[in-house]
């Protein structure tokens, strides 16, 4: 039997993105563990970033391997569980001293959303 197809319309994943503000931030830690920290995100146009504290995991990861993965879910009961992954390269774009800012270059964008499915 084959998988249901329960992926969101680009134009759904990117209204989606736009009405987040949160996301979990994953890397590759310098002994190729993988590594996560929560994020401020910010979706607009196609443009995505990204903020983490200076001087966290995140920051120091992605100095060493660009690659990073974006997780955005909300889960308000197991039926209506969404989200839209994101795989590209970060980009430093602006670093305060308390946070730094990356852009997600190249975005590939993954998403489900489990009202999709047929019971």
């Amino acid at each position: 039997m084959p998988r249901q197809r329960i992926a969101m319309t680009p134009a759904e994943a990117a209204a989606f993105l736009a009405a987040k503000r949160r996301a979990i931030v994953g890397t590759r830690a310098p002994d190729g563990a993988p590594d996560g920290e929560p994020g401020i995100l910010d979706y607009a146009d196609g443009d995505l970033r990204f903020t983490v504290p200076h001087g966290g995991p995140t920051g120091r990861n992605l100095a060493l391997d660009a690659r990073v993965v974006l997780s955005v879910e909300e889960f308000p009961s197991y039926a209506a569980i969404k989200g839209v992954t994101v795989l590209g390269r970060a980009a430093r774009v602006a670093d305060d001293g308390a946070q730094i800012t990356f852009r997600v270059e190249e975005p590939r964008l993954e998403s489900f959303d489990f009202a999709r499915m047929q019971r």
